[in-house]
């Protein structure tokens, strides 16, 4: 049985049902001892082919498994402290601390902060050590909490969701973007910041749908028609890419936007030409 059912089930079984409770106990007790060696095979075999980040993220999980402080435990610490640390781990170290130590909310500039984080390159596969870093924040434990008690109090929702987006915990944050959206389903920001997310993620139906839907809401939001295209361009589908950049060299706007678009209109159109 499955971790996720083996927890169903000992969240349906009552206090009158102590045989059942450690019955199920019991079979979780022995999925965590599989998925500790398991964890611990796949990270001597990351670092037999050389991927120390990835053998650093194994051993991480098989650190989760065991008891802190015992042999087991201390064994595996010793293997991690030996494993040697690359420049973009200690950067993405460094920009972890800074956003763990930072205390202010999260407003639309932080929230487009957050997206240029994500995309700076924190590995998928070390998304579980993060969360479990990030929740040693008394911030981020807090804003937790708060979403656990409250589910669905939609401004926590946001808040926790762009929170784990900026650490780079991508599908934790999709989750919480996905629940706010439903919260509040006219919400501009909320399609557009997970419109964004999606697209990075890969999930391209998805991401143009949440596009659409925050230039529905607001039709003048001219950086939801910009990524629209980009993503369209990314897709290779340059022509709707196009009709998008055109619309936007076009709109009575100004700045960097409107120069942007007219150079990625005049980049496919150079590149029609010449094919």
């Amino acid at each position: 049985m499955a971790r996720l059912e083996l927890e169903q089930c000992l969240e349906l079984a009552t206090v009158h049902d102590p045989k059942i409770r450690e019955k199920v106990n019991l079979q979780l007790d022995q999925l965590t001892a599989r998925e500790q060696v398991d964890a611990k095979a796949r990270a001597q075999e990351a670092l037999e082919l050389g991927d120390t980040r990835k053998s650093r993220y194994f051993l991480n999980v098989a650190l989760a498994k065991v008891e802190e402080g015992s042999p087991a435990y201390d064994q595996l610490m010793f293997q991690l402290n030996s494993l040697p640390e690359d420049p973009d781990e200690r950067r993405l170290e460094e920009e972890l601390g800074d956003i763990l130590s930072a205390e202010a909310g999260v407003n639309f500039v932080g929230r487009q902060r957050a997206l240029e984080f994500w995309k700076s390159g924190f590995p998928p596969y070390k998304e579980e050590y993060y969360l479990n870093k990030a929740l040693n924040s008394n911030f981020v434990l807090m804003q937790a909490e708060q979403v656990a008690k409250n589910p669905d109090e939609a401004d926590a929702v946001f808040n926790f969701g762009t929170t784990l987006a900026q650490l780079g915990l991508v599908d934790k944050a999709l989750q919480q973007l996905k629940h706010f959206v439903e919260l509040r389903p006219h919400d501009r920001d909320g399609h557009y910041f997970l419109a964004n997310l999606l697209a990075d993620q890969g999930f391209d139906d998805d991401a143009i749908r949440e596009f659409e839907k925050t230039i529905q809401i607001d039709p003048k939001f001219q950086e939801a028609y910009f990524y629209l295209a980009e993503h369209f361009l990314n897709l290779g589908d340059t022509q709707r890419a196009e009709k998008l950049f055109m619309h936007l060299s076009t709109a009575e706007i100004d700045g960097e936007l409107a120069e942007d678009a007219r150079a990625k209109l005049a980049e496919i159109r150079g590149k029609v030409q010449t094919a």
